[in-house]
């Protein structure tokens, strides 16, 4: 009887959260395909008729998919020049005995601790005096700021990890190189799924970042796109809450792909570290 109660309150509890999360997810769906008037005269009903306007108007006249590629774009490369780097940086730190490596990662550990919209303003002027592009100085900032949690995840997870497969490897023979491209990468692949998640997420969510560095309308990020139907006087609810429902999809998509390397990442990396 007391395992059947605490089963139930177990899924009372999920449903409720699942509610919590995907009501907001549904209302914005059903809101995107309202009119401005419809939205405020009938806000939790369904629409009249179902009228796809507002996503025409964002994909054919106000030309969505650029910025979309652009967000793409910008997390993409990221990702990449994230988890090299910082696996490459975990794998040095962790398994190679050299004198100053714990004071390397508390050096960025302190990346973690100071939030990057904190140092705007120094950022700014730094990336402004090296005479950066915006994109390029974007980009950089992104991956600056990734870096030391990344670092972080791989380490844990390294820390854990046996190190027999790389004296084996060194007996066969094998360089740095070699060991960290054959034997390091593929063992740190779950780790590597929950750094490629986070980064990606990160970079597709950020707003701050795009409005500092980024000043020609052809470089702007999804989220920037979005933003221009919000203004002081008229926001323009049909048009924003569509573009809302579109950059929402391809994070549902990464995350559905990746969510179980994800989970594994973090469990394994916490039980190992």
């Amino acid at each position: 009887m007391k395992k059947t109660t605490i089963n139930i309150l177990r899924y009372a509890i999920f449903v409720t959260l699942l509610l919590v999360i995907l009501l907001p997810l549904l209302f914005v769906l059903i809101s995107s395909f309202k009119s401005n008037d419809e939205i405020f005269l009938n806000p939790w009903g369904l629409p009249e008729r179902f009228d796809p306007e507002s996503y025409i108007t964002i994909f054919v006249t106000n030309d969505m998919l650029r910025y979309l590629m652009n967000s793409i774009i910008y997390a993409t490369i990221t990702c990449v020049v994230v988890i090299l780097a910082s696996a490459m940086a975990a794998y040095a730190i962790t398994r190679m005995k050299w004198k100053y490596s714990q004071l390397c990662m508390a050096y960025f550990l302190m990346g973690i601790m100071v939030p990057i919209h904190a140092l705007l303003v120094p950022l700014y002027i730094a990336v402004a005096r090296m005479g950066l592009p915006g994109t390029t100085g974007l980009v950089l900032v992104y991956i600056a700021s990734a870096i030391p949690t990344a670092i972080f995840i791989l380490a844990g997870y390294l820390k854990g990890v046996p190190s027999e497969l790389e004296e084996a490897a060194v007996i066969d023979g094998a360089t740095v190189g070699v060991l960290f491209r054959k034997v390091i990468l593929p063992i740190l692949k779950p780790s590597i799924a929950t750094v490629t998640i986070l980064t990606f997420l990160g970079v597709w969510n950020d707003l701050i970042l795009g409005l500092v560095f980024l000043f020609k309308d052809r470089t702007k990020t999804v989220q920037l796109f979005i933003s221009q139907y919000s203004g002081a006087n008229y926001t323009n609810y049909g048009n924003m809450l569509s573009s809302i429902v579109v950059a929402v999809f391809p994070m549902i998509l990464v995350y559905t792909f990746m969510s179980e390397k994800l989970v594994n990442g973090m469990m394994q990396g916490a039980v190992k570290g």
